[in-house]
């Protein structure tokens, strides 16, 4: 799936976009450090002991086991929707930080039989009556 993207965007590496004030078609390139940071990209809410993305933290919340990655969040600014592979759990704005700040989390169904929901290595933590996938390293 990957390369067959990757040879999608080599074959678009240089294309016409719009024209100048000549009238002559603007060619456009893929900025350099595209196809590395594409490569070497993960996905938001993964297990902290991998990483986390540049613009999240690793927390862990208070009474509940385990740890994620997560992204701040606001009424304008969505919590992002690429998940870890095969998860279902939902990315909801839900947390809320002592500094005032707000984040995302995966948000569950801890009373579901689907463990498959948070992805591999996490699992579904019951807190207030909702579920929050952590992992459990």
């Amino acid at each position: 799936k990957m390369l067959k993207l990757l040879a999608s965007l080599a074959a678009f590496s240089a294309v016409s976009f719009g024209h100048n004030v000549n009238n002559e078609p603007q060619l456009v390139k893929l900025h350099p450090n595209f196809v590395a940071d594409y490569l070497n990209a993960t996905t938001h809410y993964g297990d902290p002991k991998a990483g986390c993305e540049s613009d999240e933290i690793a927390v862990q919340i208070q009474g509940v086991q385990g740890d994620f990655c997560t992204p701040a969040c606001s009424l304008v600014k969505k919590c992002p929707t690429d998940v870890p592979e095969g998860v279902t759990a939902a990315p909801q704005c839900a947390l809320s930080a002592s500094s005032g700040g707000k984040y995302c989390a995966l948000i569950c169904s801890p009373s579901s039989k689907d463990d498959a929901q948070c992805g591999t290595n996490a699992s579904c933590k019951a807190i207030s009556g909702v579920g929050i996938c952590t992992y459990d390293d």
